[in-house]
């Protein structure tokens, strides 16, 4: 991504709500979930990476973005089926500029579901209480999607150099913005466990069926 600095609106956020129409959890990756955010990014279909990176990359290229991405630096929160990581909305922070560039990428099976509008509001909400004053984003000119995400959060929209460039001015943090945050991260990890519990638990039953099946033959 190329940093590019445009004044734009304010993002209103505070009256936003996720409101994705899929089962899942989202919250943010921890420093050790390497794996699954590149298991997600060797996912993506070719035009998704080639609209990610802006280029076709091989898997090994992936791979070494993959081992450095979730830096002292950045913030990635991901949208988790299952605990597969199926969509993910990537936060880099540029202190010396007061701003943030922003990645959104969401597997083709969920897709149009509103994953990516949820992902990028819960980044907003991270950005606005770390001080962050606006977030840019380059994508090629046929990444409607993208373009269309910074139009729903009332980015300015820019051309240059074959390039398309949003910028997303991030409102200041308030009482209620760093409220939400606590609340939100404590209820999506106390989500992603039930949810590992549940998953536990079906595999449990599924291999206690297989075990009284074997008996019986």
């Amino acid at each position: 991504m190329r940093h590019v600095r445009r004044q734009g609106r304010t993002a209103r956020t505070d009256a936003m709500m996720d409101d994705f129409t899929t089962p899942g959890v989202i919250r943010k990756l921890l420093p050790w979930e390497t794996a699954a955010f590149r298991n997600h990014l060797l996912r993506l279909d070719p035009q998704a990476r080639h609209c990610r990176f802006a280029a076709g990359v091989s898997d090994q290229t992936i791979i070494t973005y993959a081992e450095k991405a979730l830096g002292p630096d950045a913030l990635v929160h991901g949208f988790f089926v299952e605990g597969a990581l199926r969509g993910a909305a990537e936060l880099r922070l540029l202190p010396e500029t007061g701003s943030g560039e922003v990645a959104v990428t969401v597997e083709d099976d969920w897709r149009l579901t509103g994953i990516g509008t949820a992902l990028f509001r819960r980044l907003l909400l991270t950005a606005r209480n770390r001080g962050v004053e606006n977030l840019v984003m380059s994508c090629l000119p046929a990444n409607r999607a993208m373009q269309r995400l910074a139009a729903r959060f009332e980015g300015k929209i820019s051309y240059a150099s074959g390039d398309v460039f949003a910028d997303v001015t991030t409102p200041p943090a308030s009482p209620l913005s760093l409220w939400r945050e606590a609340w939100t991260d404590g209820s999506s990890l106390a989500a992603a466990l039930f949810d590992t519990q549940v998953r536990l638990l079906r595999k449990q039953a599924r291999l206690s069926r297989q075990f009284v099946a074997g008996t019986r033959t």
